[in-house]
C-alpha cells in the first residue's frame, strides 16, 4: 500500500512539474518532442501532434525533451530550445519549480476556504471518543487556560505540555465566563523523536478548532503558510549544513518516503492534501539547487552565460554535470541505505503521529 500510495505522489508532482516546463516552452515557440513520467522502458505511449506522452517502468522521476535542447544538437532553428534567448530559456526552466509552488499555494487555498486550518487558540473544536477528555467532562468549546497550573497561551503550548506529562493532569478551563477545575487521566502512547528515539507521548484526545477563511483571506494564509513551510525548509538545510541535526537523521529515502505516504494515506483527507503540498514545496525547492542537471543547475550556467555574454565551454559543462550526476547517486544511495539501516520500525504505526503534526 505504501509504495502505490507512493507512486501516486510522486507522479503528481512529477506530471506538475514537468507540465509547467511544458507549457512554458510550448509558449516560447519551442518544440517538445517527448514529454516522459518516469525511466526505463516505455509501458504506455501516446503520441500527439508533435508530442510522444509516455509513462515508464521506474515512476522515480520524468523529463520534457526538447528539440535542440543542448548546445551541440541545436541546428539554429527557431522552435530549438538553444535558439531562444537566454531568459527565455531561464524562464522555461524556473517553470517547472514554480508550477510545485502554484500546486502548494492551490492546495493550502482550498483547505483554508473549504476545510479549514487548526486554530493556534487553546479551545477544544472536538473531543474524541474513547479518550480520557470524554471522562474528564472536557467538552468543545472550552478555552484550556493552564494545564497543571502553568497557563498557556496557545495551542502548542498547551499540547507540550500534556505531550510531556507522566500522571495525570489538572486542567484550568474556561467555560460560559466561568472558571473550572478538571482532572484528566492520560493516554500514553510509544513514539519516536526526529531522531529515532522512543519516547513516551501523553495525549487525551482532543483537537483544535478548524478555522475557515472567505476568498481573499484564504490567498493571504496561502501565501503565509507558503512562506512558513519555505523558511522551515532553509532552516533545515542550515542545520544540516552546520551539524545541528546529523545528517543521516535528516534525510529520507524513497523507501521512507514510501513508509511515511502508506500512514498518510491511512489519515485524514486534510492530511494527506498538506502532506502532499509540503512534498511539492521540497520537490520545488529541491530542483533549484545550484546543481548541474538539475533545474538550478541549468539557472546556473544561463546566469555565467548572462554575466560573461558567453557561452559556458563543453568541457567544462560536461565535467560540471558529471560532478552533479554523482553527487545526487551518492545522496540518493545514501538516503536508500540510511531507509534499509532504519528498517520499517522508524516509520511504524506509532510515528503516525508525528507524521500528522507535521503535515498540520
Amino acid at each position: 500500500m505504501g509504495a502505490i500510495t507512493a507512486i501516486i505522489i510522486f507522479s503528481i508532482l512529477i506530471v506538475v512539474h514537468e507540465f509547467g516546463h511544458f507549457l512554458a516552452a510550448k509558449q516560447a515557440g519551442v518544440k517538445v518532442e517527448k514529454f516522459s513520467i518516469g525511466f526505463g522502458p516505455t509501458i504506455l505511449k501516446i503520441k500527439g501532434k508533435e508530442t510522444i506522452f509516455q509513462i515508464c517502468i521506474f515512476p522515480l522521476g520524468g523529463y520534457v525533451k526538447m528539440a535542440g535542447e543542448d548546445r551541440q544538437s541545436c541546428s539554429g532553428q527557431s522552435n530549438e530550445f538553444f535558439s531562444k534567448p537566454v531568459g527565455l530559456r531561464a524562464r522555461i526552466v524556473m517553470a517547472g519549480p514554480l508550477s510545485n509552488y502554484l500546486m502548494a499555494f492551490f492546495i493550502f487555498w482550498a483547505i483554508a476556504f473549504i476545510i479549514g486550518v487548526p486554530s493556534s487558540k487553546p479551545v477544544v473544536g472536538q473531543v474524541l471518543a474513547e479518550y480520557p477528555a470524554v471522562e474528564a467532562g472536557i467538552t468543545a468549546g472550552d478555552i484550556i487556560v493552564a494545564v497543571n497550573g502553568q497557563s498557556v497561551k496557545n495551542w502548542q503550548d498547551m499540547a507540550s505540555i500534556i505531550h510531556k506529562s507522566r500522571d495525570k493532569i489538572n486542567l484550568t478551563i474556561l467555560r460560559d465566563k466561568k472558571l473550572m477545575s478538571l482532572d484528566s487521566e492520560l493516554n500514553m502512547k510509544e513514539d519516536m523523536d526526529e531522531f529515532g528515539k522512543k519516547i513516551e507521548v501523553a495525549n487525551i484526545g482532543i483537537a483544535p478548532v478548524m478555522n475557515k477563511y472567505d476568498f481573499i483571506g484564504s490567498f493571504l494564509k496561502a501565501g503565509y503558510t507558503i512562506k512558513t513551510h519555505t523558511v522551515r525548509f532553509f532552516r533545515g538545510i542550515y542545520a544540516i549544513l552546520t551539524g545541528i541535526v546529523p545528517f543521516e537523521k535528516a534525510v529520507i529515502g524513497p523507501l521512507g518516503i514510501g513508509f511515511l505516504s502508506s500512514k498518510v494515506a491511512q489519515a485524514d483527507f486534510f492530511v494527506q492534501l498538506n502532506f502532499l503540498a509540503l512534498l511539492s514545496i521540497s520537490l520545488g525547492l529541491i530542483n533549484l539547487f545550484p546543481i548541474p542537471v538539475l533545474d538550478g543547475g541549468h539557472l546556473m550556467f544561463f546566469l555565467v552565460e548572462k554575466v560573461r555574454k558567453k557561452e559556458v565551454s563543453k568541457r567544462t559543462e560536461e565535467i560540471l554535470t558529471k560532478v552533479g550526476l554523482a553527487l545526487l547517486a551518492v545522496i540518493f544511495l545514501f538516503a536508500f541505505y540510511n531507509d534499509v539501516k532504519r528498517g520499517p520500525h522508524f516509520f511504524d504505526e506509532d510515528n503516525k503521529k508525528n507524521v500528522e503534526e507535521e503535515a498540520k
